[in-house]
């Protein structure tokens, strides 16, 4: 009996014993909740303060970057005689579509694109919409509401605070009033500069005509192809080689065959047309590459992982 007792004694200490290692091996192998307890999306603040800074793990390649919070892919391309760069990009939050000024708002203050997108740790950053040199049109700035001079001339473009476009064709004071009175709150950001190339998913056939629309040239757009997804698009002027420029009409028809694209807006082109990756201008004849400019909108990540 005493034996059966023992052999009974040691089995169950046995059995603790194991139960204890299958406890402690299960510790080890399974992820602990400490581990992913900071790691969340973010929503960034109203200010020019940044985003968070990109992951190194996060570039696929260098094309390409994908964090949990945001996705950001190039690609290239030849359309009507000139190269073509356009740029995919898809966000978690609208805060993380942003703007910075290279100056104090009055001020003409010029820096390179790639100095601005690296100051507020961008993932894409382009060029903006040249308003610290002229002194009409509708300008906010992370929510600053700085000039409200419309022409009734130029198109407008506001984001607001679910990162959707709004385009508006010319607008003049009585317009932009009518829209603030319904929409002031939720602006973030507007642009003076145009024309609007595509709206509500049609090409704009009444756009604002300049004569530089025929001129073959550089040029930029933004768009917006979904709820916070976004396109930008840039083609190569005639300083850089195997490339023409294009007009106005052929740079929209050459946005227009990229799908989902539902508002496309012009922005400041030429050699002010900027596209910064990796800190690092990608788009341009070598020769161009670091010209300063006003103002910069950019796209960041707001995955915080500790």
């Amino acid at each position: 009996m005493r034996t059966e007792h023992n052999d009974l004694g040691v089995s169950r200490a046995l059995r603790i014993i194991l139960i204890a290692l299958l406890i402690a091996l299960a510790l080890v192998l399974l992820p602990s909740p400490a581990i992913y307890s900071y790691a969340e999306i973010v929503k960034l603040p109203m200010d020019e303060t940044g985003g968070v800074p990109p992951y190194d793990w996060g570039y696929l390649n260098d094309h390409e970057y994908q964090d949990e919070s945001i996705w950001v892919k190039i690609e290239e391309g030849h359309f009507q005689g000139s190269d073509w760069t356009a740029v995919h990009i898809k966000i978690s939050d609208p805060s993380q579509l942003r703007t910075l000024k290279a100056g104090r708002y009055g001020s003409t203050q010029e820096l390179p694109g790639a100095v601005m997108a690296k100051r507020v740790q961008s993932v894409l950053a382009i060029g903006g919409d040249f308003f610290v040199y002229h002194h009409y049109g509708y300008i906010v700035r992370q929510g600053n509401f700085y000039r409200n001079k419309p022409t009734g001339q130029h198109d407008v473009l506001v984001i607001d605070n679910q990162g959707d476009f709004h385009a508006l064709l010319r607008p003049d004071k009585q317009a932009i009033e009518a829209f603030e009175a319904s929409h002031k709150e939720a602006i973030v950001n507007a642009f003076t500069f145009g024309p609007v190339l595509i709206k509500d998913g049609v090409v704009a056939e009444d756009r604002a005509q300049a004569k530089t629309d025929a001129v073959l040239a550089q040029r930029i757009a933004l768009c917006q192809t979904g709820p916070l997804s976004y396109l930008v698009v840039c083609c190569e002027g005639p300083n850089s080689e195997n490339s023409q420029g294009m007009s106005i009409p052929q740079f929209t028809e050459l946005i227009a065959s990229f799908p989902n694209v539902q508002t496309a807006y012009n922005l400041d082109g030429g050699s002010s047309a900027t596209i910064v990756f990796k800190n690092t201008k990608i788009n341009g004849a070598a020769a161009y590459r670091s010209r300063p400019i006003g103002d910069i909108i950019y796209f960041a990540s707001a995955y915080v992982q500790e």
